[in-house]
């Protein structure tokens, strides 16, 4: 199956602020043959203005639309009202938190058909997702990043920065 490509999302969902967790939620939902509607990815996201889209609540939303998901990260010690939420709606739908994966064990994961979100930080300091899809030459291919791809040093230090917790969400069928 090829992937989508970030520019064939509805034009709807790039005039939202902060929608970098919402259009690879679709990119990901397309891949696998799932539809949605953005009101209804909007909402199963439960993407804010103030936050964007939090990783568990991204997480919830791919498993809301029977998809298999498991959510990985370090201790979080910052979780605020609006995402403990977000983590107690993931518990209900079966979600629990688990550790962190280290990079070769999601790229393994995509190997074996699965597609891992990574939640990174930018070079501007904003929390930033994109399925991560192949690493090649020591550059990973990351649809949703300037130029789509980052070279392995730079995302490793960006995906282990503070507030980041090397976050990721492995979807399959």
């Amino acid at each position: 199956m090829k992937f989508p490509e970030w520019w064939e999302a509805p034009e709807e969902l790039f005039e939202i602020d902060g929608n970098c967790g919402l259009v690879t939620a679709w990119l990901v939902l397309r891949y696998f043959g799932k539809s949605t509607d953005v009101p209804k990815l909007v909402k199963s996201c439960r993407h804010t203005k103030r936050h964007g889209v939090f990783t568990v609540c991204l997480a919830a939303c791919l498993k809301e639309h029977g998809l298999q998901v498991s959510f990985h990260s370090d201790p979080d010690n910052a979780i605020g009202e609006f995402e403990r939420r977000g983590y107690i709606y993931a518990r209900r739908l079966g979600l629990h938190v688990e550790p962190a994966l280290e990079l070769p064990d999601l790229l393994r994961e995509r190997q074996r058909g699965h597609v891992p979100i990574v939640l990174y930080n930018t070079s501007s300091n904003n929390g930033h997702f994109s399925p991560l899809l192949a690493l090649r030459s020591g550059i990973l291919r990351l649809p949703m990043a300037d130029g789509e791809t980052m070279p392995l040093n730079e995302f490793l230090d960006r995906w282990s920065d503070p507030g980041i917790l090397r976050q990721s969400v492995i979807v399959g069928l």
